[in-house]
């Protein structure tokens, strides 16, 4: 016998765990599993002011994900800040945790055509770590926003028509969109907070409109989650969720959510832009002095 035979007899005595057809299964009640979750947290949020509110937090620190991924992050980890995968974590200096607690998420896969013509997407499980789970030697940062800049950034933001006026009349707000010619009317003289709240309620009523009451209170939350994201105080916001919600299916609950979502994703793409560009024109100024 060769010197390094006994290597090759651990591998003889290994045998597979589980073969194709379990591995299948498996994954298959996994998926399962992934998406009741979905189901019973969208259940779940419109039963409570307190757990909605939670979930308006959790998108607020998520706005990329879709309204399923972040219904799985606020079930499985509220508390979550920022998210990876194993291998992107170790990429940027992480460890994670042995013991750690990873998050279960979907992620798209491959499309099929479905019998109506239409094209799908199937997805699959994917485990992300929280940073709370990960040993890290650079922390996250917590941003502070300077008040000034960011009501630049909300501005550049706006889609509509931009006019700034003394005062707005027959209102007490600060900031006020008129669908009928597209315009965004700003008072001069607002004082922060208050001119946060006006400002991002009118640039959530151009991506929603207001038609209705529960308009209304979707306008009210995306509101409420760009105030929470970057760092405006939240306290006096009251979110109590609709009757006509609690009613609804989860598939519905989640079709509800969607013109929120998509809202906040679309809005701060717009405020993340700037702030970053304003940002790189800063430092180019610095370096020119």
């Amino acid at each position: 016998m060769g010197e390094l035979d006994q290597v090759y007899e651990t591998f003889n005595r290994r045998k597979r765990e589980y073969n194709k057809e379990e591995y299948i299964e498996f994954k298959r009640k996994e998926k399962q599993a992934v998406y009741e979750l979905i189901d019973k947290a969208a259940e779940k949020i419109v039963q409570s002011n307190q757990e909605f509110k939670q979930y308006l937090d959790t998108k607020s620190r998520f706005e990329q994900y879709s309204v399923g991924n972040t219904l799985l992050v606020m079930a499985q980890m509220p508390n979550a800040t920022m998210v990876r995968d194993y291998e992107s974590w170790v990429n940027s200096g992480g460890f994670p945790r042995k013991n750690r607690r990873d998050i279960k998420i979907l992620e798209p896969a491959d499309s099929y055509m479905r019998e109506d013509g239409s094209v799908g997407t199937n997805y699959n499980v994917k485990y992300v770590t929280d940073i709370s789970q990960v040993s890290i030697k650079s922390k996250q940062r917590i941003a502070n926003y300077d008040k000034k800049l960011l009501l630049k950034v909300f501005l550049n933001s706006n889609q509509a028509n931009l006019q700034i006026v003394d005062s707005i009349p027959n209102t007490d707000k600060t900031a006020l969109y008129n669908r009928e010619n597209d315009t965004l009317y700003v008072a001069k003289g607002s004082d922060a907070p208050y001119i946060f709240y006006d400002v991002t309620r009118e640039l959530a009523k151009q991506e929603i409109g207001e038609e209705t009451p529960l308009d209304s209170f979707k306008v009210n939350c995306v509101s409420y989650m760009l105030c929470k994201k970057y760092g405006i105080d939240v306290s006096n916001y009251n979110i109590e969720v609709p009757f006509e919600l609690k009613e609804l299916s989860a598939k519905e609950i989640r079709e509800e959510l969607e013109p929120m979502n998509n809202a906040m994703e679309n809005i701060c793409g717009r405020t993340n832009y700037y702030i970053e560009m304003f940002a790189k024109q800063n430092r180019e100024q610095e370096q020119a002095r």
